[in-house]
């Protein structure tokens, strides 16, 4: 069996100070050394009762000792008296043990000064914060670098409670690492530091490669960055420091630096962490930059390209407005109907082109343009030229189809051909006509049928030599286009398909 003095040396030792007390509440034994806890000797401790230590007028000192006998034990943090202080905060832990013979139980109090674990855990707190709202930054997300830099150090300067914080990125070359911005404590603002040379402390910087962080307790008298005593350290007298290195994509392209200034300084794990998370705060704004950089020069070409395509586009413009007209006024001194017809069979050619090309330009579409838009277009301008016909109408039933901009012009010289050859050919007889015009699409296959209920013409019969089939026939296979033709007494109608690109 232990020895009570024995017993009274191993228990006087823990770090925790235990009190004990019987079911009545009365303290049967406390550690000697419970005074350098709470400042009170044990005989006014005793005297006071450790119920009238807690001053929580919130806590129940009762409650806490019915869940303990309820569970075995129970924690929990609470300020205590203190004799010579207003009060301290203790972490406690309360045991209940009952004696099977006597059937009485007793408590078991073990405290402990929280004050340390508070300032450990506000520091914490303090620094999740601060990570917290640099997180939400709009200057760090919108690539403001300056703004975000300043943001940062100075930010990371108060959580840390450090007199330096500032960052560092190499030159393009990486002779040289050039200072972004260094926020000083005491003098609160941004201060210039003059750029260093990278060849002056080659084991500094090789050092990264293997370490995530490079931390001195004593700046003066670390080996490791003894590179750094005369050319840096010495003049600027900073005595402990903790360098992080920049990464983008694995790749260093800087360092952010935290120095503590006329005195030696410990760096703890909770501020190394922090570190490394504000190291990667200046690599996002630094990306956000580029981003934004990047994005600029882009919309500068965008607009340029923009800017070209309008001139090309009015230059288009203007020539085939130039040539229609030329076409017009030779028109107009043909001497005589035939010639005047192939001047205005011309010009709706050039016309068919011009629409495609007005139509792309309008709607800023340069790989697809719906052709029903066009279809509508084109069927205007050839009834404007054969205003004379009153008696033809023609009929549309035109689906949306999209098609590509090298397709759209042979299918809009195609669909000119075949209405003009319509206006001109199939009602010589006074015959009341319609014009049928039907533009679908399925399977991503396109299929145009333009007809009439003209007088047909004999297929076999059609003069080799007639530049309008030739022309169809060229435009067909351009588009890689197959083509059935059918004409009688009561009409004619073509049906073409091609597959879209």
């Amino acid at each position: 069996m232990m020895s009570p003095i024995f017993f009274n040396l191993i228990v006087n030792n823990f770090l925790e100070h235990i009190f004990v007390l019987n079911e009545t509440l009365e303290i049967i034994f406390q550690t000697e050394n419970s005074h350098s806890l709470l400042g009170y000797d044990p005989y006014e401790i005793k005297k006071e009762g450790l119920k009238n230590l807690f001053v929580n007028k919130h806590f129940s000192f009762s409650d806490a000792l019915a869940k303990s006998k309820k569970q075995g034990e129970y924690f929990g943090t609470e300020n205590i008296k203190h004799k010579t202080k207003k009060y301290i905060n203790i972490a406690f832990r309360i045991l209940y043990q009952k004696n099977p013979e006597t059937n009485k139980g007793i408590f078991i109090f073990y405290l402990q000064d929280n004050t340390k674990q508070n300032l450990i855990r506000k520091d914490v707190i303090k620094k999740s914060l601060t990570i917290e709202k640099l997180a939400r930054s709009q200057k760090i997300r919108d690539g403001k670098i300056d703004d975000a830099i300043y943001e940062i150090l100075e930010s990371s300067s108060r959580a840390m409670q450090t007199t330096r914080v500032n960052a560092w990125l190499y030159n393009s070359s990486k002779t040289e690492i050039q200072c972004i911005g260094n926020f000083d404590a005491r003098e609160n603002k941004l201060v210039p530091q003059s750029a260093l040379p990278c060849l002056a402390m080659p084991l500094y910087f090789k050092s990264f490669e293997n370490e995530k962080i490079i931390v001195a307790n004593d700046a003066f008298n670390d080996k490791k960055i003894s590179e750094l005593y005369e050319l840096y350290l010495k003049p600027l007298d900073i005595r402990a420091l903790m360098d992080i290195p920049i990464r983008i994509e694995g790749e260093i392209i800087g360092v952010i630096c935290f120095e503590n200034v006329g005195k030696t300084r410990e760096w703890t794990f909770q501020e190394q962490k922090y570190g490394l998370v504000t190291a990667q705060m200046i690599s996002l704004a630094i990306e956000s930059n580029n981003k934004q950089k990047i994005k600029q020069e882009l919309e500068l070409a965008l607009n340029e390209k923009n800017i070209l395509l309008q001139e090309v586009n009015h230059r288009v413009k203007n020539n085939l407005s130039i040539v229609a007209s030329l076409m017009n006024l030779q028109s107009e001194k043909s001497k005589d109907d035939y010639h005047k017809l192939l001047f205005t069979e011309c010009r709706n050619r050039l016309d068919s082109i011009s629409t495609v090309h007005e139509l792309v330009y309008k709607k800023k579409s340069y790989s697809h343009i719906n052709f029903k838009e066009y279809l509508i277009e084109i069927i205007k301008h050839i009834a404007e030229s054969y205003k004379d016909s009153k008696n033809v109408v023609v009929s549309k039933t035109i689906s949306d189809v999209h098609v590509d901009i090298s397709s759209a012009i042979p299918l809009a010289l195609i669909v000119n051909e075949l209405i003009t050859n319509a206006y001109k050919h199939a009602f010589s007889n006074n015959k009341n006509g319609i014009i049928k015009v039907n533009l679908s699409e399925k399977k991503h296959r396109v299929y145009l049928v333009i007809s009439d209920n003209g007088k047909g013409f004999d297929k076999t019969i059609v003069p080799k030599n007639s530049i309008g089939m030739d022309i169809l026939s060229g435009l067909i296979e351009q588009i890689d286009g197959t083509s059935n033709l059918k004409s009688n007494g009561k009409g004619t109608e073509y049906k073409i398909s091609f597959s879209k690109k």
